[in-house]
């Protein structure tokens, strides 16, 4: 038996207005070149019809993500400010927020969980 494997089947979108300006995008699975757009379509369907000031992407079950996902994360952050609305990244792996770190992508999208770091001792 072939277990046919389609975008779908790899990465999980759930859009929910939580507000009058207030979009979530849960999303769970694998985001690289294959899912990408499905993401892509998702967003910028919400972004159009729902028009919200703000965005929130949620990726607390984001199990991996590649360079296309990350240019994806970029382009929607593109999309959604030519709209006026603020995209905020929040609850993203660990993996996920250093990719965005080493690519000097970090300080670009609001990390809504950025996680504090205590200060060295004797600092």
């Amino acid at each position: 038996m072939v277990v046919e494997r389609t975008p779908e089947s790899c990465l999980r979108v759930q859009v929910t207005r939580t507000g009058p300006a207030l979009v979530c995008i849960a999303v769970a699975g694998e985001l690289d070149l294959d899912t990408a757009g499905v993401l892509a379509g998702r967003v910028r369907d919400a972004l159009g019809l729902i028009q919200p000031d703000t965005m929130l992407l949620d990726l607390e079950k984001l199990e991996f993500i590649d360079v296309a996902g990350v240019r994806t994360l970029y382009e929607l952050h593109a999309a959604a400010a030519a709209v006026d609305c603020t995209l905020v990244i929040r609850h993203a792996p660990r993996t996920t927020r250093w990719i965005l770190s080493v690519l000097g992508l970090d300080e670009l999208f609001a990390l809504a969980d950025r996680r504090q770091r205590h200060p060295e001792p004797g600092s």
